[in-house]
């Protein structure tokens, strides 16, 4: 594991503070005969507040100039979590938002509520369409619908993600996690490459700090044996990772811009259905020294919009940030994208 990145987010840094200052207090505690426990309460108080200021980080603000009128942006995963409130912000700017929800019925009365939330009706339009990552002919019938009625797609935010407690395969018969979060967004930047080159799109890829947890690389057996949903999960956001470094290698001279980032320690639906045995404290430590779901998509929205952003690069807190040393290998990253490859050729072939 390579700790620096992960000191280096604000989270963490948040949560050495609260751990450091519950520790005094519990010295203060045991070993201070003569004590005040409104002046430790209100100081456990204090600790909090500055607890979350510190998990804040930075946030990004739209230039007053940014208008994303006349721009389609599609965003995966947007019916819950930052997926959410990065649809809702690009439409407040004026963009035409497509959502891929599971469920064309669904997708469409997400669509709705998320334009009416957003306070844009009659300007930034979301439109909703069916899309389940973990079927590739699903992604296909996606993205024909986009290539269809679509000139040109200026953002795409490959957002969603899913986690498991079990092994479990996808119904293209692929381990769900690295089928979803990767092959399944591989696959439709891939259907969708032309349009976005025409379109000189950026591109972003929502990884997760805890690829910093990946140290061997990734064992494309995938074995069942040794699951870890974990494990998997944080394999699968690294393999996000070099899909950016590639894209942006392969085609940033044709106009295209790649992004990968973490988002942060947000308490999302995902993070809760991973956590599930410890929902006893999870949520408190969450609501402490974790980010609000605004907060979070902060990143997103930097990698999105903002110059600043550094193509082929991994960020976090709204700037470029420092991955683990697997992150930028070239030669893992494009074995990754030649299994990729593979893969999808293998299981479209009979579509």
């Amino acid at each position: 594991m390579f700790i620096t990145p992960l000191l280096s987010q604000p989270e963490i840094r948040s949560f050495i503070f609260l751990i450091s200052n519950i520790l005094v207090l519990l010295f203060t505690i045991c070993f201070i005969q003569s004590f005040s426990f409104f002046y430790l309460f209100l100081y456990l108080i204090i600790v909090i507040c500055i607890c979350k200021i510190i998990a804040r980080g930075h946030s990004y603000t739209p230039p007053k100039n940014i208008n994303l009128t006349g721009q389609t942006v599609i965003v995966t995963g947007a019916a819950s979590g930052i997926g959410r409130v990065s649809a809702i912000e690009f439409s407040k700017l004026g963009a035409k938002v497509i959502v891929g929800i599971r469920g064309q019925s669904r997708a469409e009365e997400v669509a709705q509520v998320l334009e009416r939330e957003a306070h844009v009706i009659g300007t930034g339009q979301i439109i909703g369409y069916n899309l389940d990552l973990s079927k590739l002919s699903v992604v296909k019938d996606f993205s024909v619908k986009i290539l269809e009625h679509e000139d040109h797609v200026n953002i795409l935010l490959n957002n969603a993600a899913t986690g498991c407690f079990s092994y479990s395969l996808t119904s293209d018969g692929l381990p769900k996690e690295f089928g979803t979060n990767h092959i399944g967004h591989f696959y439709l930047t891939k259907l969708l490459l032309p349009l976005l080159i025409r379109s000189k799109a950026r591109i972003i890829n929502v990884s997760s700090i805890g690829h910093c947890f990946i140290t061997d690389g990734i064992n494309y057996a995938f074995p069942s044996s040794s699951y870890n949903g974990n494990i998997a999960h944080w394999q699968s956001k690294l393999a996000q990772i070099w899909h950016a470094c590639e894209l942006q290698e392969l085609y940033g001279q044709q106009g295209i811009n790649a992004y990968s980032l973490s988002p942060g320690m947000i308490y999302t639906p995902l993070t809760q259905r991973m956590l599930a045995l410890f929902a006893w404290i999870c949520p408190l430590i969450y609501m402490i020294v974790g980010k609000s779901l605004y907060e979070g998509a902060q990143t997103s929205l930097y990698c999105s919009l903002s110059d600043q952003a550094k193509p082929g690069r991994f960020h976090a807190d709204c700037k470029e940030a420092k991955p683990s040393p697997l992150a930028y290998n070239k030669k893992l990253a494009k074995e990754c994208w030649e299994i990729s490859e593979r893969i999808i050729i293998e299981k479209t072939k009979s579509f």
